[in-house]
């Protein structure tokens, strides 16, 4: 851009007029690689400057050029003054066309110059992209040159490495034979006879290591507590029996195969013949001190515990206790190998614990041991409530040896019948006051609290399983009307029968009251103590005795107005228009057989008074 290389015409034009003037005006081009540039702008203006003016002229004044003017002829002076006036036309006219040159040669010096910008960051990305492209290559002609000289260097190269390749595969080649060859008389790697590595070794190498073994041989075992105990060959008559079994290992090697052997382990494992007494080494492996029963503790598996809160899981015990069959066979697998040590751990010797902490049958008993814990149950009986807490649910939850979880159904049992021992009211001696103010005692009798003990068995299982917070009573098999020693409540009949009163309350109101004649005071007769409820009552009604064994009839047969029961047995209330009198001591005389006898009047206000389910206390 604008260098030795820039070549420069001018060219000279004018206007020529038909008389042969041509105006005094001239282009100039220039024939640029990028432009003519601010110096050659001011280098054309000196040069024509002095083209226009070629040399100076003397200048005249106004007055001489007015004088000389004066003095020439009207025509001449009339030409003159054409001319001066034609050429004062010319010049504002060249004026006018160099302004305007010289600010076409100024635009274009300024788009040339955003040109060589443009220019030179185009090379600059061409010349980047080139380098990506053809990296080391700067022109077609040199990368020409070098593919032809590369490609003859490559064809050299390459008869080069294949002679190298050659003389490689073919050395490998010797050595890999060298190995087979020297396989047809040694044992493969990874050979293993009796337990014991001979890859490499010949026969003889093997058989002459088995022989000298047997030459005070000794095999140590290694207990777990830190004892040992050792067994010689000499006490068992060990030796070794030579064979063919060795040769024929060697000869069943496929030589050729040998590198197989190397990724292969144990690729040949044989044995060979050691002989010994069998006898002996069974009595010996006996009378060992490990074998005694007093030395060996069985191994205890992990298992979850209560530690007072929350169940967790108690790590494993190993113990010492062996597995005989196990253990036999390993001391004869060490003395064939002519081994001269066994630790009875890493043999395997021993029973080991069926699970470990880690073990996710103990982990799974865990959780649910601690499930059930959240079955708590709290019973309801009257203003004090019972309640079976996380320690008593830890009794009862347990996990047997494989890790099953189950409840203690003898534990559950056993709450549930003392909850009853408690609770229960039935047959139970009761102490209260009459309604004279007397202080009594009434045990026996079918009425009052009774625990259905097997349902609430099952029931408080059911709880515990369900492993959520429960409130609600007991099951009961039979209700009484409250809790506490007088739990028959305000509405009852009491029978005084030392007295041969009774009463019959109501909210707690003696409603109704009267003599009463009881049972005759004999073991077949005498009225039974204790509290009772109605059965159910019955107007009229046909009493029915027990059969005599004599005659097979009713003992008696009695009809009656009003008849109230009140025991399984038969006894009840109803009337006895028969009785000449109650109260007193009749009873020992005329005494009934077991029913409390009534005046007919009151026998039948109590009917209308009492109904099923009410107690009823005989006492005396």
């Amino acid at each position: 851009m604008g260098g030795t290389n820039d070549k420069r015409r001018r060219q000279g034009s004018g206007n020529r007029h038909a008389d042969g003037r041509v105006d005094d005006i001239e282009y100039f081009s220039y024939r640029l690689d990028d432009g003519p540039d601010e110096e050659n702008i001011e280098e054309i203006e000196k040069k024509e400057k002095k083209r226009k003016n070629p040399r100076p002229r003397a200048q005249r004044s106004d007055l001489q050029k007015a004088q000389f003017t004066a003095e020439l002829p009207k025509e001449i002076r009339t030409q003159k003054a054409t001319n001066l006036a034609r050429k004062e036309l010319q010049k504002q006219h060249g004026q006018k066309q160099h302004e305007q040159k010289r600010t076409h040669q100024e635009e274009s010096v300024k788009k040339n110059s955003q040109h060589r910008e443009e220019s030179r960051r185009s090379s600059e990305m061409q010349l980047k992209q080139n380098a990506k492209n053809s990296s080391g290559s700067h022109s077609a002609k040199q990368n020409h040159q070098k593919n032809g000289k590369s490609s003859e260097k490559k064809e050299q190269m390459k008869k080069k490495a294949l002679f190298i390749a050659g003389g490689v595969l073919g050395a490998a080649a010797l050595v890999y034979l060298g190995f087979a060859f020297y396989f047809t008389k040694h044992f493969y790697f990874n050979t293993t006879i009796n337990g014991n590595d001979f890859s490499g070794k010949t026969v003889k190498e093997a058989e002459s290591y088995m022989e000298k073994q047997v030459q005070g041989y000794t095999l140590t075992l290694k207990e777990n507590d830190g004892g040992t105990e050792v067994i010689s060959g000499e006490d068992i008559s060990l030796e070794y029996l030579p064979g063919k079994e060795l040769e024929k290992i060697v000869k069943d090697q496929n030589a050729f195969l040998w590198i197989r052997a190397l990724f292969q382990k144990g690729s040949a494992e044989a044995k060979v013949d050691v002989q010994y007494d069998e006898a002996a080494l069974d009595a010996l492996i006996s009378g060992l001190q490990c074998m005694k029963p007093e030395n060996q503790t069985p191994s205890v598996s992990a298992k979850p515990t209560f530690d007072g809160n929350t169940f967790v899981i108690t790590k494993e015990v190993e113990g010492t206790q062996l597995d005989q069959e196990v253990f036999r066979q390993k001391i004869k697998e060490k003395i064939s190998g002519f081994q001269h040590e066994m630790d009875l751990e890493k043999e395997g010797c021993y029973l080991k614990p069926k699970f470990t902490e880690d073990s996710s049958e103990v982990v799974a008993a865990r959780d649910k041991m601690n499930s059930y814990l959240g079955g708590t149950v709290t019973y309801q009986m009257g203003a004090t409530p019972e309640g079976i807490d996380k320690a008593k649910l830890a009794e009862w939850i347990t996990v047997d040896e494989n890790m099953n979880v189950t409840f203690t159904t003898d534990g559950i049992s056993a709450y549930v019948r003392d909850l009853a021992s408690r609770y229960d009211t039935v047959g139970k001696t009761r102490s209260f006051t009459t309604p004279t103010g007397k202080a009594a005692t009434v045990s026996g009798g079918t009425y009052g609290w009774s625990i259905d003990e097997p349902a609430e068995i099952e029931q408080l299982k059911a709880d515990i399983a369900g492993g959520k917070p429960v409130q609600r009573e007991p099951i009961y098999e039979k209700r009484a009307a409250s809790f506490g020693a007088t739990d028959w409540g305000n509405t009852y009949a009491e029978v005084d029968l030392s007295t041969q009163h009774m009463w019959y309350i109501q909210n707690g109101n003696v409603v109704l009251e009267t003599d009463i004649v009881s049972g005759l005071p004999t073991p077949d007769r005498i009225t039974p103590e204790g509290v009772y409820d109605v059965l159910y009552k019955e107007s009229p009604s046909i009493l029915v005795g027990e059969n005599d064994p004599e005659t097979g009839e009713p003992i008696y047969k009695q009809e009656v107005r009003y008849w109230m029961q009140f025991t399984w047995s038969g006894v009840g209330f109803h009337d006895a228009d028969w009785q000449p009198a109650f109260g007193g001591s009749l009873y020992q005389s005329a005494g009934s057989h077991g029913c409390i006898n009534m005046p007919i009047d009151k026998a039948g206000q109590l009917l209308n008074l009492i109904s099923a389910g009410v107690p009823v206390i005989c006492h005396y």
